[in-house]
């Protein structure tokens, strides 16, 4: 395996174009954590223990308990983003999906950003089929419509993919449902997340 890659905003703005091409989301990393990896073992680079971890209450998919959902915000240990969430395995905790989060001021900063990551990834990858949905559409958890979300994803030949998308809520679902706050999600999928998030959670 390559020298993992560091996801951040400033190694992606200003050197990201220099480092090795990979095709292997695992190759890449999101506060040091990578796809494929035990998420008990980074219990310290969350700010936490194992125990804390092992206590910490899944988050399950509508249709299927067999990956869950685990969130954890920054307790200063992080680099780049203010929350990061996984989709593990809630049996041995290996991550199928990491997600980064990014403030954002408004939606042009969104885009901006999104504009940018994105065309850095591209230039690490040697192969991908790039699908760019930079139009906003209502978030389907809103059933108001007035919440937004875009995005970009770039699949690769191994079924793995990059995505970074813009999640802009309303007011009104901000004040029902606390905790959602407008960000920039910068989210490494293996083939394995992706299929059960398109195949399975949501049926």
């Amino acid at each position: 395996m390559i020298l993992r890659v560091f996801i951040s905003i400033i190694i992606l703005i200003f050197s990201f174009q220099s480092l090795s091409k990979a095709d292997d989301i695992r190759d890449f990393e999101i506060e040091g954590i990578s796809v494929g990896d035990s998420l008990l073992n980074h219990a310290k680079t969350i700010g936490v223990t194992k125990k804390y971890i092992l206590d910490k209450n899944f988050a399950f998919y509508p249709s299927s308990r067999r990956l869950a959902l685990l969130a954890f915000s920054d307790k200063g240990n992080y680099n780049t983003y203010y929350k990061i969430q996984v989709t593990v395995n809630p049996n041995d905790y290996i991550i199928h999906r990491i997600g980064g989060f990014i403030k954002i001021l408004n939606k042009n900063d969104c885009l901006d950003k999104q504009k940018r990551i994105i065309k850095d990834l591209e230039n690490s990858f040697t192969s991908f089929e790039k699908f760019n949905d930079v139009k906003f559409t209502e978030h389907t958890a809103d059933k108001s419509g007035k919440s937004i979300a875009n995005g970009i994803y770039l699949d690769l030949p191994s079924g793995d993919t990059a995505m970074v998308e813009c999640y802009i809520w309303s007011d009104e679902y901000r004040k029902k449902h606390g905790g959602h706050e407008d960000n920039l999600r910068v989210t490494l999928s293996s083939k394995n997340g992706n299929d059960f998030v398109n195949n399975e959670a949501y049926k």
